[in-house]
């Protein structure tokens, strides 16, 4: 496969994706309710699984999962089953007219419903609260705060005019104790609020009182009216359902691709237009023909339909993965560029090095002045593993598949009413769909005899890794200074993409350094690996000589051995840590929710037995690109030591 080859499969995979018929199933799947267990994902699924054997996929299963709030799968817990019928809020607002409004896991009221008073949460003493419908407009308090504290006074109900939102995404595993999307509040409101945007508000599942998301005027009129009658219907008798499908191939090994499915209606981005760019890539992929792996098709809501598919129902680890989530925002009008966001420095694979080079072989629209260099009115970043979405799972080291995430990021109207069709952008839709199925066929097609294949495949990842080299010599994009430890860390990076792609064509790695490799190779095809090896090394030598010396290690301290079983959870660690821990993770992210979330996760990911705190914390902060207080590390992993998820050794 020479290098037109791989930009041949970019075209293809382009031209031929029907972004009509995708933008046709964004609108079906956008008309659902598609919350983790209920009436709505159940038929958003069966419209799936449809499409998928029409698109010509394999074995498609609607797999359905009790969602009874008390089943796991390693440390995650299944949904509560819950599915809104008929909501109606003092005739201001109404389910399923005005589906944001209504608060996911609100509590059912008598048929009849109830009359309360409606309080301004800080205009009222505490005992005031009890048996009154609470509101809440003061940004200073954070939306889950503002709940607990209500829940706490035996409020009757609950409204607000907050865009803060508390759940599954912005925290990356479901709402932990008072977690806000504190970047997602600063986003909208420096951009302004559009009339009638109200933003998404999720209670903990079992919650005991009705709440509402309010524009403003809207709580203003019912503060006004001084008393309103609330009435939820619910049901939750649905399961959760998980889609799978697979083009089979010709041995038995898989890659895979995924889009969540879950998420309250429309939620055309964030995740319809993901979940119809995989059903568009499985037309695509099936019509290529014949693959040397398979290319197995996911569709289940985010992290705990996938904890459940790789728990019960997965055969066998897929070789990589791509992850689709949030595919065809309008960059111009959502606020932020195509997202590749890299596996994990400790499972690099040879999956982001692929997905970059793709993305760059994407269809330009112009050229510059001289037509020297394509030039396009859309952009693309690639961005440090953060782990906010399915890969999270299946890139930890009890699964060890290395995946990217394809998404778009900032968007300023995600997780709001917002989300809506105005936002697609078809063109954007077709560009992330034709990466997600130019990577998955290269890598489903990689291993075979042809030399000038292995030729080219080696190129692009020599030439990742030596971008990633080279980028110590400047300051990285979160502030970390290049050190020669940066440097030590990026080479063993660079080194584990030349592993991955050695274990598409069954060599075995022999690098140095914290990334590992499949195992038994033949002695020529070490002797083939080694100039590409000794390049990438002499590379990291010139590249250290510019570097200034490094103040001498401390001596090393106890080892951390992780305990969690299965991938790593931040609301299962919440709930076995305790009140103590769960409050200091309630603090970080309220503080940072982003940063914090990214440096809980690189610092779990960097426990393999044999690195100290010192070591776990640098791993960390080259990982992450961000830096890892001392405090803070320290803090988190006697979180981990304290729930007994890690023990030193």
């Amino acid at each position: 496969m020479s290098a037109p080859a791989v930009d041949a499969a970019v075209q293809q995979a382009h031209a031929r994706f029907d972004v009509d018929a995708a933008v046709k199933d964004v609108v079906e799947l956008a008309a659902h309710d598609r919350y983790q267990a209920s009436d709505g994902i159940m038929a958003a699924a069966a419209y799936v699984a449809e499409r998928a054997e029409q698109a010509g996929l394999r074995e498609v299963r609607l797999l359905e999962f009790a969602a009874d709030g008390d089943r796991r799968w390693w440390s995650f817990r299944a949904p509560v089953s819950w599915t809104p019928v008929h909501a109606e809020l003092a005739g201001v607002v109404g389910y399923p007219e005005q589906p944001y409004a209504l608060a996911a896991y609100s509590a059912p009221t008598p048929p009849d419903g109830i009359w309360a008073p409606v309080v301004r949460l800080g205009h009222a003493e505490p005992d005031q609260l009890r048996g009154a419908i609470v509101a809440h407009d003061d940004p200073r308090v954070p939306v889950p705060v503002a709940l607990d504290l209500a829940a706490g006074q035996g409020a009757a109900g609950f409204v607000t005019d907050q865009l803060f939102v508390a759940d599954q995404h912005s925290t990356g595993q479901g709402a932990v104790g008072f977690v806000t999307d504190q970047l997602f509040v600063a986003d909208q409101h420096s951009t302004g609020r559009s009339a009638g945007r109200v933003g998404r508000i999720e209670l903990r599942p079992g919650a005991r009182l009705p709440a509402f998301s309010l524009t403003p005027g809207q709580l203003a009129e019912l503060v006004r009216r001084g008393r309103a009658h609330v009435v939820v219907r619910t049901h939750s008798r649905a399961p959760m359902p998980v889609v799978t499908g697979l083009l089979p191939g010709e041995e038995a090994a898989e890659v895979l691709l995924g889009a969540h499915l879950c998420h309250p209606r429309p939620s055309v981005n964030d995740n319809a237009s993901g979940a119809a760019a995989l059903l568009g890539a499985a037309t695509v992929l099936a019509e290529a023909g014949s693959r040397r792996r398979g290319v197995r098709f996911l569709w289940a809501p985010e992290f705990t339909g996938m904890a459940a598919y790789l728990h019960d129902a997965a055969a066998s680890v897929p070789v990589a993965a791509v992850n689709v989530d949030m595919a065809g925002q309008d960059q111009r009008r959502c606020g932020g560029p195509l997202i590749v966001e890299r596996s994990p420095d400790h499972l690099p694979g040879f999956v982001s090095a692929l997905t970059e080079h793709v993305v760059a072989a994407l269809p330009q629209a112009a050229r510059s002045y001289s037509g020297a260099v394509a030039c396009d009115t859309w952009a693309w970043r690639a961005t440090p593993f953060v782990g906010a979405s399915d890969h999270s799972l299946l890139v930890d080291a009890s699964i060890g598949c290395p995946t990217v995430t394809l998404g778009h990021w900032p968007d300023r109207f995600n997780h709001s009413s917002a989300d809506t069709l105005d936002k697609l952008d078809p063109g954007e839709l077709r560009r992330t769909a034709a990466v997600a199925c130019a990577t998955a066929g290269v890598l489903a097609a990689a291993g075979g005899r042809d030399s000038g294949e292995r030729t080219e495949l080696e190129r692009i990842a020599l030439g990742w890794g030596a971008s990633r080299l080279l980028a110590c010599l400047s300051v990285t994009s979160g502030g970390i200074e290049p050190t020669r430890g940066l440097l030590r860390h990026r080479t063993a990076v660079a080194l584990g993409a030349l592993d991955g792609l050695d274990a598409l064509y069954g060599q075995g790695g022999d690098q140095d350094g914290d990334q590992g490799g499949n195992q038994g190779g033949n002695q020529d095809g070490e002797q083939s690996r080694e100039p590409s090896r000794r390049w990438l090394g002499d590379l990291s030598a010139h590249v250290a000589a510019m570097l200034p010396e490094e103040a001498a290690p401390e001596p090393p301290g106890r080892s951390l051995r992780r305990t969690w079983a299965g991938p790593f959870n931040l609301r299962g660690l919440a709930e076995a840590a305790g009140e103590r821990g769960r409050r200091w993770i309630d603090a970080q992210a309220a503080r940072d929710r982003a940063g914090s979330y990214a440096l809980m996760l690189a610092l779990a990911h960097g426990i393999d037995g044999a690195r100290d705190q010192a070591g776990v914390a640098r791993y960390a902060e080259h990982a992450a690109e961000l830096p890892v207080q001392p405090r803070f590390a320290s803090e988190f992993l006697a979180v981990l030591v304290e729930a007994g998820w890690a023990e030193e050794v």
